[in-house]
């Protein structure tokens, strides 16, 4: 498929979707102070609702877990915009350093509702019936709670748009393969970080509409506190060799980009060609891979986190000054590009990137 074809069905996806792609810096400089101007557009419609951040007002109090790990480059940059709006609109940030795990992030919320805190965000692996406890802890202490990227209890949250996620990789996939081949899925292991599975179970159920779509078994890819990149490259070594012949496997569908990029090497150690690459999730080392055409990576999805991020931290300012914000989802838009677009992606990550371990280093992130 040539570039210009790749981006008419990319382009396609998205019209089926009635989405629109938007800079993925979104003006950047980023959102910090420019939050305010995208208004209501970053609220799911069923959601919206106009709220006002007081612009005084005393000095609240938000905690924050900062349970992110080397591989999480898409949740670092939401936590440095979430934070970076409560230092801008007046607020404190109070934060535990942890690790990628639902534990970590439970128990990083239960030692921040003893820090004097007006707001706890929650977030996010912990799904709502896991932290309810918390949540009604929160409540007894006088804390209000919003979600990041998971559902809280009683609890406005901003989230990815999974499904519409799933949607748009798999009609860009049916689009470039003439809705037929077979194909493998892999993402993190189920249960660990639910929007992988929703959206695994999304292209699995398009794909079942295609009688000439055939998809393979999930493979696992395992946690964020794991090798992901080997677990890829030896996931994808016995998929090949259990399928040699060319033509015999058309695409992997990764959610998680280091198992990309373990896939990628996978290809190359067994010198096949005859596979595409269909991703989830930015990186620097994504990008950079993807821009260079080391792999054939032709086709990714990602998730703003930096407006999720910023999202969440107005809501937070917004109750902490006790402005009544209605516990209802919000949702950020798909970002999406095609391998033509990734070294502008890949320049404004970096500087992202650059941006976000500056400022949360004093924040022990």
């Amino acid at each position: 498929m040539t570039d210009d074809q790749q981006k008419s069905a990319m382009a396609n996806a998205r019209t089926l979707l009635n989405l629109s792609r938007r800079g993925f810096m979104a003006g950047a400089a980023v959102l910090g102070a420019g939050v305010a101007a995208a208004g209501t557009s970053i609220i799911s419609p069923a959601a919206a609702q106009d709220f006002v951040v007081p612009k005084t007002g005393k000095k609240v109090r938000v905690g924050l877990g900062l349970n992110y790990g080397p591989f999480n480059q898409p949740w670092r940059r939401g936590c440095w915009q979430l934070l970076k709006t409560v230092v801008d609109l007046g607020g404190e940030p109070v934060t535990v350093r942890g690790t990628p795990s639902k534990q970590s992030e439970q128990d990083s919320a239960r030692a921040l509702l003893d820090r004097n805190i007006d707001v706890l965000v929650l977030g996010i692996y912990s799904l709502e019936s896991e932290t309810a406890f918390i949540a009604d802890e929160a409540k007894k202490r006088g804390i209000k709670t919003v979600g990041f990227a998971v559902p809280v209890k009683d609890s406005p949250f901003v989230s990815e748009d999974t499904y519409a996620t799933g949607m748009t990789l798999a009609y860009y996939v049916q689009n470039y393969f003439g809705r037929q081949g077979t194909f493998v899925q892999t993402a993190e292991s189920k249960g660990f970080y639910t929007p992988f599975d929703q959206e695994a179970d999304q292209f699995e159920m398009m794909a079942k509409y295609e009688p000439r779509m055939k998809v393979l078994p999930f493979m696992s890819g395992s946690v964020s506190t794991s090798d992901q990149i080997s677990k890829g490259r030896e996931n994808i070594l016995s998929l090949l060799q259990a399928n040699p012949q060319p033509g015999s496997i058309s695409g992997i569908i990764s959610w998680w980009w280091p198992l990309t990029i373990g896939a990628g090497q996978a290809l190359q150690q067994m010198n096949r060609t005859d596979v595409k690459i269909f991703n989830h999730y930015f990186s620097d080392q994504l990008l950079q891979d993807m821009a260079a055409g080391t792999y054939p990576i032709v086709f990714s999805t990602d998730v703003p986190w930096h407006t999720m991020g910023a999202r969440v931290g107005e809501m937070a300012m917004a109750m902490g000054r006790d402005v009544a914000v209605k516990p209802e989802m919000y949702r950020v838009p798909v970002t999406s590009i095609v391998q033509s677009q990734a070294k502008d992606a890949l320049a404004e990550v970096q500087e992202m990137d650059k941006q976000a371990i500056a400022f949360l280093k004093q924040f022990g992130g």
